[in-house]
């Protein structure tokens, strides 16, 4: 009682209001203290151990990558260039290729050449409009968010910026297009596809891009879907995807970056 009197007494209203509310944050687990060199960035905090923070290489390359860019997507590019490196080792001896579908201003690609060294026979496929997201075949629900993208993230063209990126990388090759389409291409080769990034911001394309690519990718090649549990603005994405897993009998990993994972059965 002597003590709850003096808190009263010697801390003003406002003072034990913001306590109170305080003491609230913690007791619902909605407030998180992210310790120093600990990840934050993304929608993902975390204290948990992240050692490629600390490898002057991979941040090195990430700086390459994501030059000419404001994007900050570090953890995702660790995920996937694991898999991009797991697949150019499982499949070393196999003619084939790597498919980015949904490319923007390569982050993610550029980073994958630069931390692997590809061999002669795999070409590195990148399909994109390179000039936003197409808003034919959205849902209503989804339009304004997709509006909000094109508006605020993907206005400007970024085609050249992208080919003037993979100059030095002639198996990386340049898509154009609306998909799934531009799938269906004579002058390139889908067979064998050892690896699989997909990042439509959109369901129609993913879904009806996978029914076509979906039997040409080898045993065991891994598949990454970017925004499958990102946040609700996607929920219509992880809905037809987990609809797609149903029907041919395998399950999505959800990631903590909001990204979805699974090896071709």
């Amino acid at each position: 009682m002597i003590i709850k009197n003096l808190y009263r007494k010697f801390l003003s209203k406002k003072i034990r209001e913001k306590i109170y509310l305080f003491r609230l944050l913690l007791k619902d687990n909605t407030f998180f203290i992210v310790k120093k060199n600990s990840y934050n960035e993304d929608a993902l905090a975390t204290n948990a151990i992240i050692d490629f923070l600390k490898d002057k290489k991979f941040l090195s390359n990430y700086q390459k990558a994501a030059q000419g860019t404001n994007i900050k997507i570090m953890y995702r590019a660790y995920i996937v260039n694991y898999f991009a490196e797991y697949a150019l080792n499982l499949f070393k001896k196999k003619r084939g290729c790597f498919i980015e579908l949904g490319v923007h201003k390569a982050i993610l690609s550029k980073f994958i050449v630069l931390n692997n060294k590809f061999k002669k026979n795999l070409i590195f496929y990148l399909f994109d409009t390179y000039k936003g997201i197409p808003i034919k075949n959205l849902i209503e629900k989804n339009k304004t968010h997709i509006r909000f993208l094109n508006k605020n993230i993907y206005s400007a063209d970024t085609f050249q910026f992208v080919k003037k990126k993979f100059k030095k990388f002639p198996f990386v090759k340049l898509v154009r297009g609306n998909l799934p389409e531009s799938l269906n291409n004579k002058n390139i080769n889908l067979k064998n596809i050892q690896f699989l990034h997909i990042d439509l911001n959109n369901a129609y394309p993913e879904i009806e891009s996978m029914k076509i690519l979906y039997k040409d990718i080898l045993p065991g090649a891994p598949v990454i879907l970017d925004d499958y549990c990102f946040s609700k603005s996607y929920i219509t994405q992880k809905k037809c995807w987990d609809k797609f897993a149903k029907e041919k009998k395998f399950k999505i990993l959800s990631l903590p970056t909001g990204q979805g994972f699974f090896l071709k059965k």
